[in-house]
């Protein structure tokens, strides 16, 4: 077990001269870690992942035990794919059996229950999961809007489905539990979205009844030469939004250039959008909890363009 996606059988293990009492000093120990009953992985490769990495570890193990029985799926597959989602959501692995197959939820495993026709399967790293299409559609249909909407944000974003493959899913499960839930997340969801954030941005408007801004809106006459691309565009009321942009702009140093170059930098490019007129609202993490503060911000910048009587839209997304 030398990478962090290697495991090895408990019987592998004890062909190789271990005792069982030694598997369970070296698994106390950390030298291994137990992935599920009887199945291992290296213990400093493990404790060497983030959450994403290990809930791949996990998915590619169980994938590779169940063969063709079944697929991984929902918010594993997801992780599979590549696909961004919020990280907190990763426990136990997703995996879906035939319709007709019973299995029984535990401790590491979620089972579902389905009928995958072919385009639903596709084949990663030598284990069946679920295409992204069908992917996005049992995260849409099951998940809660905050962890659905990022995931069919970013599968659209990573171009690893397209707006008709998820129609066509749509089309041929309008029976399957939660296809309505499915559909109002598909119908929302946009490719331009290039981050967990900006999609829970984009619900968050939503929800406060805020319009449909433009993403990724290009904002000119900031000066000679210069123009700036901006998250969010809100240009029938002259503001404009930006999720966490000191974080953005910081991957995204320049070589030499130090993080107070960039605060500088931004504070720069903040005041040229400002001189066009435009009014800025900066959300950050924090605010994804705090949905009356970020409206009222909306609220006085609306109101600083000119717009004193703007009223929210009915909000959509409110329930759970």
């Amino acid at each position: 077990m030398t990478t962090p996606e290697s495991w090895t059988d408990r019987q592998v293990l004890l062909a190789g001269d271990l005792s069982p009492g030694q598997i369970r000093a070296q698994t106390r120990h950390g030298q291994l870690h137990r992935l599920r009953p009887g199945r291992y992985t290296d213990g400093s490769n493990w404790r060497a992942s983030d959450a994403v990495q290990q809930h791949r570890i996990r998915a590619l193990e169980l994938g590779h035990w169940l063969g063709q029985r079944a697929a991984i799926s929902h918010e594993s597959a997801a992780v599979l794919h590549g696909i961004q989602m919020p990280h907190t959501v990763l426990a136990r692995v997703h995996a879906t059996w035939p319709a007709s197959t019973g299995r029984s939820s535990t401790a590491n495993v979620r089972p579902h229950r389905s009928q995958l026709d072919g385009p639903d399967v596709a084949w990663l790293e030598g284990i069946q999961v679920t295409s992204p299409a069908r992917t996005v559609f049992d995260v849409a249909r099951s998940a809660p809007w905050w962890r659905a909407v990022p995931v069919a944000d970013s599968a659209l974003q990573l171009r690893l489905c397209s707006v008709a493959d998820l129609a066509a899913v749509l089309a041929s499960n309008t029976r399957t539990p939660g296809a309505f839930r499915a559909r109002r997340v598909i119908e929302f969801a946009d490719g331009k979205a290039e981050s967990v954030g900006e999609s829970i941005c984009r619900l968050q408007f939503a929800r406060i009844g805020l319009p449909v801004p433009n993403l990724q809106a290009v904002v000119p006459g900031l000066g000679p030469g210069h123009q700036a691309r901006v998250d969010f565009d809100f240009p029938e009321h002259s503001t404009v939004s930006e999720f966490d942009g000191m974080i953005k702009y910081g991957r995204l140093l320049d070589p030499g250039q130090t993080a107070g170059d960039v605060v500088v930098a931004e504070k720069i490019r903040e005041d040229r959008l400002r001189d066009t007129g435009r009014q800025c609202v900066r959300v950050i993490w924090a605010d994804s909890r705090q949905s009356e503060a970020v409206l009222a911000r909306f609220r006085a910048a609306f109101r600083r363009s000119g717009f004193p009587d703007w009223k929210p839209l009915p909000g959509r997304f409110r329930d759970t």
